[in-house]
Order: structure tokens, then sequence, then C-alpha cells
């Protein structure tokens, strides 16, 4: 196992009430005015708004709306809070949304405590995070994880390119996870949740050195197969309360400090990276562009790193309960399960059936990889990507 170190320092509040800690923690983080970071008209009209609201004025805390954060946040949103953070004096920052509006919110963080644009602090630019202001979450749709870690996603302007932006100062100082406020999602987007924090444990258990790490593989199955088990409850009663409640730990747990890539080898989220282009090119939800690249991408690693099978045999007979004994079946069996999966969950079939044009997979395989090659098994050049999308087009 390779060393690591491991850092999460947000406060989880979950369950039903919960929201009744907003106030005293807000106050514990030293917050006297509020900026309320959200999205569109959802949670004014699921009546969360009003709860938020309600417990800041009873606290006697000011706030302050910066509205409409879109989701796959452009840096245009980013810049009108950092604006907005300034103008009013404020001295925190509460998203209340999914993972676009906490990607957003973080982002404002740190570009409100930097002189210059905040595009230079993201991971590809040359500025510096050196302080953010604070931060917390009250989460309203399960999937990103960004409730409980360090990063996020803001789609750049030249090309609509996602940027990464990542730093301890960004973690929320609190969460609060009330299943109940997911009640309302859609079914798109609570599906594509479901698939996006079930692509993050992918991600980090198709790794190199997972031969290595025991605990982190088999507290990563236990997680997929919990996400496995409840979506479709979700899908067929959306006010399941208990299923919506493991979804939305699950998810928290799949990325709460990067803890089941721990102790490997690393990984540049190569699935993640190839549907980032999907969706700055389509606009796509981020949760449905991991659902169409996944199936190909995990067949053409397992042909490309046959030392591996073991790992995707594991995979199949451990997260989905595949009997087959010869190991090279029970991954075929286990990928195939991932397919079938995606469809349970109401996922498109392809990306032709998306509606991705077939002309512009050499674009996306050029764009996936123009900052070098992606992967974590094994290295996926250009011609390694333009093949995933291939097979992803009609398979």
């Amino acid at each position: 196992m390779e060393n690591f170190s491991f850092y999460v320092p947000t406060t989880v509040h979950f369950g039903k009430g919960q929201l009744a800690n907003l106030a005293s923690s807000i106050k514990q983080f030293g917050g006297t005015k509020v900026m309320l970071a959200y999205g569109g008209g959802s949670i004014k009209a699921n009546g969360i708004y009003a709860a938020v609201t309600d417990e800041l004025e009873k606290a006697g805390i000011p706030y302050v709306d910066c509205d409409g954060i879109r989701p796959n946040p452009p840096v245009a949103d980013v810049r009108k809070g950092i604006a907005i953070y300034r103008e009013n004096h404020c001295d925190f920052i509460l998203a209340v949304g999914g993972g676009s509006t906490i990607d957003a919110a973080k982002a404002m963080a740190a570009g409100v405590c930097y002189d210059g644009d905040v595009m230079d602090l993201m991971a590809d630019g040359n500025g510096e995070i050196k302080a953010a202001a604070p931060l917390a979450s009250i989460l309203t749709m399960a999937g990103t994880g960004s409730e409980l870690d360090m990063g996020g996603v803001i789609t750049g302007e030249v090309n609509h390119k996602k940027h990464t932006i990542m730093h301890p100062f960004l973690y929320p100082k609190f969460s609060i996870l009330d299943p109940a406020f997911t009640f309302s999602v859609p079914e798109k987007h609570s599906m594509a949740g479901c698939f996006d924090a079930f692509d993050h444990l992918l991600e980090c258990y198709f790794v190199a050195g997972s031969e290595s790490t025991d605990v982190q593989n088999m507290m990563n199955e236990g997680l997929m197969r919990s996400i496995v088990k409840n979506a479709p409850k979700v899908l067929a009663n959306p006010e399941d309360y208990d299923a919506r409640a493991n979804i939305m730990w699950a998810s928290s747990m799949a990325l709460a400090g990067f803890q089941f890539a721990a102790g490997k080898k690393g990984s540049n989220w190569p699935m993640h990276g190839m549907g980032h282009e999907l969706s700055s090119l389509y606009d796509m939800t981020h949760g449905i562009t991991l659902a169409l690249i996944a199936p190909s991408y995990l067949a053409y690693t397992l042909e490309k790193v046959p030392e591996y099978t073991w790992l995707f045999a594991a995979f199949a007979r451990n997260v989905f309960g595949v009997t087959e004994v010869e190991d090279a079946l029970a991954a075929q069996l286990g990928i195939a399960k991932v397919k079938e999966f995606t469809l349970t969950l109401k996922m498109p079939n392809n990306l032709k059936e998306a509606g991705v044009a077939e002309d512009k997979l050499d674009y996306l395989a050029e764009k996936a990889t123009e900052w070098g090659s992606i992967g974590a098994l094994c290295p996926i050049n250009k011609e390694d990507a333009l093949e995933i999308y291939r097979r992803a087009f009609e398979n």
C-alpha cells in the first residue's frame, strides 16, 4: 500500500430536522453575514428556501442572495458570486443545492480572497489559493459528493472546458444532509446522481495498486452494493426515506477525503475526463455522461490490462453477486452488469441515442487527452479515447 494523508474536517448533520443546527453552526465558524448561493427556483417551490431563511432570520443572521447558479457552473456565475460577496461585506457562504451550486460556492470562497481572476486558481492556472472564505452546504440533490470533499469543477470560457479547483481550505465547514430535501428532485436528476456516485466509486476502485488495498476495496464494494440496491427503490418511490438516506450517505462517503483511492498509485479520473467533454460540448447532465462512458471504458481497459482481470472479477462477484468461478468470464459479466444498471436508471442506451454526433467523436477524444494521457490502470491516449467513444456511440 502506498503512503497517503487523509483529512476530512467537515461536520455532518445528517437526517430529519437537522436544519435546526444551521444558525448555531454558522456562528460557530464566525459567520455574521451570509451569502446564500443557490440555483434556479426549485428550492423556493419546494419550501427549502423558506425553511433556510426562516432559520437565519430567527437567529438574527442577515443574508444576501446569490441565485441563478447554473448546472455545470460557468465561471461567469462564480464571478457574479464573488462580486455579490464583496459588495455586501459577507463573511460566510452557504450553498443550498446540489453539486453545481456547492462547486461554484467553493470557487467563490477561494476567489473572494484572491486579487486576480478566479480562473487563476484552477488546477491548470498560475495562481495560488492562500485563503478562502468559510462555506457550508445544505444538500438538496445527492450524487457529486461535493458536500464532503475539497474540490469543485467549473466550466471555463474557452470551449466550455471543465476546470478543477481543489484545496483543503475548500472543505465545507459543515454540511446539512436531510434526505427529505431530495424527495422532489426530478427522476432524471435523481438517477443521474445515483450513477455519478457509483462512478466515483468505480474511479477509485479500478486503479493500479488495488492489489494491496483490501480495506479501501471492500468498503468501496459495500457502498457500490448499497447504490445498486437503493437506486431502484428511489426510482420506484421518490419519497422512500431510507432509500434516499442510503443514496445520500453513500454519495457523500464515496468522495470523503478521496478515501477509496488512498494507498493506490493514483488516477486522473479518466471516465470523468471523457464525460466532462460531453458536458462541455452538449451541456449534458454530468451523471448521464458517466453512465454513457463507463461500460465501454471498463471493457476497453480490461482488454488493455488483462493482468487486472482478477480485479474486474472481484468487482463482479462482490458488487453484483456474479457467481461465475472463471475470472475472465466473471469480469465480462460484471461489466455487462454495469451497463444493465445504467439502463435500470433510465440512462440513454448510447451516445447516439443521447444526441451525440458521430463526427464529433474525434474532437471529443482530442479534448479529453489534450493535456496528456488519462487512465488509472493503463494510459489512455487520444486513439484509445476515440475507440472508447466509438464503442459508447452504438453499444
